[in-house]
This record gives structure tokens, C-alpha cells and sequence, in this order.
């Protein structure tokens, strides 16, 4: 049986159809095509990983003017990461560091790190005197008699300004 009987009729003209320079018109369109799509990825990407024109243009231009071979040229130079993930990784940084002075923070209020206006001792924040000057910490706001600290100029629970003379008292 010759070939073409075995064939199917559409795949015998196909077969027909496909000639040298058919092959070479394709390989042609195939390679400009590949070479288009490059150069728009290129163009998307480097877009998207820096905001210098110069190294934009330049990269672009590298492909337009070379052929797509060169895109492992463009591979090597281009940033390793995008704007975004830069971006992301900043931000994830500076959260970091900011949960960091939040936590640091909230052990100093726990731990009562307050320090006495005498002698610069950390002192509890529920402590009445200094263990270690004796100075008084806290007194009571000759209006509401509510427990205010030392030095405090207005009482913050009745908003009445407090005496001069309700000064640090040491004790004995």
C-alpha cells in the first residue's frame, strides 16, 4: 500500500503544504513573535523592579536592539527582588522593630520601671515612698483625695490645680 492511502485526506494536503520555505516563513514569524514577548516582559518586569529610567530604557533597549538570546544579559543585571517585595520586606522591618519598642514598653509598665524624682532609683509604680531616699511618691489632691503623684501641677481625676506646697515630704 503506497502512504498516502494510509493518511488521512486533511493530514495528505497538510503533508503537501508543508515545504522548506514554509518551514522557514514560520521559524521566521515563530522567532519574531518570541522576540515581541520578550521584549514586553522585559518591559513589564523591569518596570516593576526599579523606578530608574536609565536602567529601564537600557534594558529595554538591550532587548529591542539584540536579539531574545540576550535576555540572559537582562537575567544577570536586572534587581533580584521588585519594588513590592522591597516594599514588603521594609514594611515587615519596620513592624518588627515597632513591636519591639511596644513589647519594651509594656515590660517597663509591668515591671513598674518608674524612677524617683530624688534620687533616680526604679521604683514600683504602687509605691508610696522611695525605698531608697525615702522621699514621698505620692500624696493625696487636697480636693478630691484621690492618690496623685509627686510633682503632678493638676490633679487628672478632678482637674484642680494642686497647692505649691504640696511638695516631696521625706520621711525618717
Amino acid at each position: 500500500m503506497p502512504q498516502e492511502q494510509i493518511l488521512h485526506p486533511y493530514v495528505a494536503i497538510l503533508w503537501n503544504m508543508v515545504t522548506i520555505e514554509f518551514m522557514i516563513k514560520f521559524s521566521v514569524i515563530y522567532f519574531f513573535v518570541v522576540w515581541i514577548a520578550l521584549i514586553i516582559w522585559v518591559a513589564r518586569d523591569i518596570t516593576n523592579r526599579t523606578s530608574s529610567l536609565f536602567f529601564q530604557t537600557l534594558c529595554i533597549l538591550i532587548m529591542i536592539v539584540f536579539s531574545p538570546l540576550w535576555v540572559f544579559l537582562y537575567l544577570l543585571i536586572r534587581p533580584g527582588k521588585s519594588m513590592y517585595e522591597k516594599y514588603s520586606e521594609e514594611i515587615e522591618e519596620n513592624l518588627e522593630i515597632l513591636n519591639e519598642i511596644v513589647q519594651d514598653r509594656l515590660d517597663h509598665k509591668v515591671h513598674g520601671d518608674v524612677f524617683c524624682p530624688a534620687c533616680s532609683e526604679a521604683v514600683e509604680v504602687d509605691f508610696i515612698i522611695c525605698p531608697y531616699c525615702h522621699i514621698s511618691l505620692k500624696h493625696s489632691c487636697h480636693h478630691c483625695k484621690k492618690e496623685i503623684r509627686q510633682g503632678w501641677k493638676i490633679c487628672p481625676y478632678c482637674e484642680v490645680q494642686q497647692e505649691k506646697n504640696e511638695t516631696a515630704k521625706k520621711t525618717d
